[in-house]
């Protein structure tokens, strides 16, 4: 061959070869194909388990692929040669795009995952020269971590056989395995809000305490609320040195405080927040100095009549709401001595 034919050779194959300028141009109609997916293709980038697809729907990851190494050699190209700041700029642009699309997109086939990792691996080779930024080192990272479920089989999760030391979550209608210690709170703070709607959906400023108490027994809103420390108001009061009238008033303050901080707890301002669960313990506290008061009038045998007359009075709901035969029996016997004797007076 001559030297003549071998130049025309050549230059006939220049001529064939597509410009910069065109590839650039091809480079942005498959942007804009790739950015706006048929159809047939997944309207979803969430990843989707092997044998889901059909050979209707291709696998996205392999189309996006294909751009953005056209478009990573075209640039290089442009790197290489001097070439118009114009068609420069509208390569990078190009090369920018299909870098985005690359990041956003996941694999919905094992081929589309290696062609995926492929491209990364282009990427964090630089080609070019850069070292690779621990941005591109991240994306890649997200990226393949997010597609990795196109190369494992969809299976069914037995959401009541989790990992050691997790549990699924959330508990209705599970989506997830969470650590146990985040499960149950999870859990619990959900619970301790149905709690709470039901209790203030029964309870309002004229409920009773007695009413109160019942109803949050009901609920389980006393085992659900969060545990508030413990204080030593009942251990401020010495009930052994007081006498039946001091214990009267002890136990009838008592009721009387609780019965407000309850009812101020049902408030709406109140409703599941730090003011309701405080007035809610203080009407716990309160009530618990009430009931030691009514057990000391209770062990006590008291001689004069007065006194007996006071315990009495004091007790009876008390023993009643117990439910206990035997504190029923001692009860109705005291109120008979008692009653005979008034008879006698």
């Amino acid at each position: 061959m001559t030297l003549r034919t071998s130049l025309k050779t050549l230059t006939r194959r220049d001529a064939e070869r597509p410009s910069l300028r065109e590839r650039a141009a091809d480079l942005q109609a498959d942007l804009s194909r790739v950015a706006r997916p048929s159809a047939a293709e997944p309207a979803s980038s969430g990843s989707v388990a092997t044998g889901a697809h059909s050979a209707a729907e291709p696998d996205p990851a392999l189309a996006v692929v294909t751009v953005f190494r056209a478009s990573w050699n075209a640039l290089g190209e442009v790197l290489d040669a001097e070439v118009p700041d114009e068609l420069s700029a509208k390569l990078d642009e190009a090369q920018g795009a299909a870098y985005l699309r690359l990041k956003a997109v996941r694999p919905t086939t094992p081929e589309g995952y290696r062609a995926l990792a492929e491209a990364w691996a282009i990427v964090l080779k630089g080609e070019r020269g850069d070292e690779p930024g621990m941005t591109a080192s991240d994306h890649a990272a997200d990226s393949l971590i997010a597609g990795a479920s196109a190369c494992v089989p969809d299976q069914p999760v037995d959401w009541y056989n989790p990992p050691p030391g997790f549990m699924a979550s959330p508990a209705l209608e599970p989506s997830n395995f969470v650590p146990v210690a985040d499960g149950i709170a999870r859990d619990l703070a959900r619970l301790r809000g149905a709690a709470w709607a039901e209790f203030h959906r029964r309870v309002n400023p004229e409920t009773t305490a007695e009413d109160i108490r019942r109803i949050r027994r009901e609920v389980y809103l006393d085992t659900l609320a969060p545990s508030l420390p413990k204080s030593d108001i009942v251990d401020q009061v010495d009930f052994a040195s007081t006498n039946i009238n001091e214990l009267r008033a002890i136990h009838e303050r008592m009721r009387e405080l609780s019965s407000v901080a309850y009812a101020m707890s049902c408030m709406e301002c109140c409703a599941d927040n730090a003011a309701g669960r405080l007035l809610h313990w203080l009407a716990d506290e309160l009530t618990t100095v009430e009931g030691k008061a009514a057990a000391e009038m209770q062990s006590r045998r008291p001689a004069a009549f007065e006194a007996r007359r006071i315990r009495l009075g004091l007790v009876a709901e008390r023993i009643i709401e117990n439910g206990d035969d035997a504190e029923t029996a001692g009860f109705i016997q005291d109120l008979t001595a008692w009653a005979a004797e008034q008879a006698r007076r």
